[in-house]
């Protein structure tokens, strides 16, 4: 009986990190005004970055002339980081592709 509530409870975990997941994912998708995709460039002279904006993590597209507005928003509050984490957006993170950028996301987000 331990063992099948065991296994329940494991499962109805890892439903939810799919369906977070798969939020985070969805709404990196609507980077854009509008809900529709933005690309995202990716060269030496603008890269992402990932930092504070009001209370929450956000991304930025940085270049030569610093931070302007963010290309994105995410619902994850900087309050809900461990302190090293916060630290690190606070500074400011910079991300080198999108591949990274939705690995960090996904790591900050649970």
């Amino acid at each position: 009986m331990k063992t099948a509530i065991r296994i329940i409870i494991c499962v109805c975990l890892l439903a939810v990190a799919v369906t977070m997941a798969a939020f985070t994912l969805s709404d990196l998708s609507r980077l854009g005004e509008g809900g529709a995709a933005a690309p995202v460039r990716e060269s030496p002279a603008a890269g992402l970055l990932l930092a504070d904006y009001q209370g929450s993590i956000a991304v930025f597209e940085s270049d030569d002339r610093g931070r302007n507005a963010p290309i994105r928003i995410t619902d994850i509050p900087m309050a809900s980081l461990r302190d090293s984490d916060r630290e690190m957006i606070e500074r400011g993170y910079a991300v080198a592709s999108q591949e990274e950028l939705l690995a960090l996301l996904e790591d900050l987000g649970s």
